[in-house]
């Protein structure tokens, strides 16, 4: 194998061995076959160059991580040392209190809240029981019969109704979709504005009649409805005037106000714990020397994820470059 022909081989391998792999594991740049073109000369000093960079580079990076290490190791200290500054020792004691103070008027809006629930619970169920009572009751009853009455007249009315429109439908579309056809042909043979404005025209004209000729049945059919819809209001209102369905309801709507007033008890007893935890984290966060080091990671970061981006760059760069030294190498062969 000639001088070129091994550089060339040692370049591919590199290049193999260089995908996939952490840069400090990466490739090195071939040296120069034995009598190098100019071109060969110039692509290898851009290759090494950037080498030079890369390295540079990753040395940065690599000062960056222990420093954003170090800065995390220092606001984890600082964090711990901030509670033992006065500002966090006064709020950590007044959330204790607050806790204590807490702990057993939350224990009985608990108790309270699961006594609220059942009887909740017990409350709609012998609300459903009136109701059911409720349907044998001569007030009930009457209404009912009204609602069959009503639903047997309206029947043959509602049937012809419904026959009307269908036949409104039946005459009325074709029409639509007729116009709304030709409106696609002409679109899409590329008629003349003014066709294309005839055509849809028409479509509205056809869809128009169609809601002009469906008034008047579509009018019949809500008029025959009513009674019926009449009927049904009047079956409901006969069960909710119920006697024992009213004292059912009144029971229910108790039971529920004690259960809202309940979890509106638990959530005000439990505010002062939470207002007091706030104001502990705000100490911790407040502490000059906590908010120093936080800043410092801060800067930290921002610095090392600029350096991880130069790195980025320059090895981009750096196997562009390295294919083109390749690639040249290979053109002389």
């Amino acid at each position: 194998m000639n001088r070129t022909a091994r550089v060339l081989f040692d370049v591919l391998e590199s290049r193999t061995l260089m995908s996939g792999v952490p840069w400090h594991y990466g490739p090195t740049v071939p040296p120069l076959p034995a009598s190098p073109t100019t071109l060969d000369t110039a692509n290898y000093a851009k290759v090494t160059a950037d080498l030079a960079t890369v390295t540079t580079d990753q040395t940065t990076v690599n000062t960056d991580e222990t420093t954003v290490q170090t800065d995390s190791k220092a606001v984890w200290a600082a964090q711990k040392t901030a509670l033992t500054t006065t500002p966090v020792v006064t709020a950590q004691t007044a959330l204790t209190a607050a806790i204590a103070t807490a702990k057993p008027l939350i224990a009985a809006d608990q108790t309270a809240i699961e006594t609220d629930d059942a009887a909740v619970q017990t409350a709609s169920k012998a609300l459903r029981t009136a109701e059911q009572a409720a349907l044998s009751t001569t007030a009930v009853t009457t209404a009912q019969a009204a609602l069959t009455a009503a639903e047997k007249t309206a029947e043959p009315l509602l049937k012809a109704d419904y026959a009307a429109i269908q036949a409104v439908y039946t005459a009325d579309e074709p029409a639509i979709q007729s116009a709304q056809h030709q409106l696609r042909v002409d679109t899409k043979a590329g008629a003349a504005s003014s066709v294309i404005t005839a055509d849809q025209a028409a479509v509205t004209a056809a869809t128009t009649k169609l809601t002009t000729d469906l008034t008047a049945p579509q009018a019949k059919l809500t008029s025959d409805e009513a009674p019926v819809t009449t009927a049904e209001a009047a079956v409901k209102a006969a069960i909710n005037a119920n006697p024992g369905v009213v004292a059912a309801q009144a029971a229910l709507n108790t039971a529920q106000n004690n259960l809202t007033t309940a979890i509106a008890k638990l959530k005000s007893d439990q505010a002062p714990v939470q207002t007091a935890e706030a104001a502990l984290q705000a100490a911790i966060k407040a502490d000059p020397a906590l908010v120093a080091a936080q800043t410092a990671l801060t800067s930290a970061e921002g610095t090392l994820t600029n350096a991880q981006n130069a790195l980025a760059t320059a090895y981009n760069l750096f196997l562009t470059d390295l294919s083109t030294y390749v690639g040249d190498l290979k053109a002389g062969l």
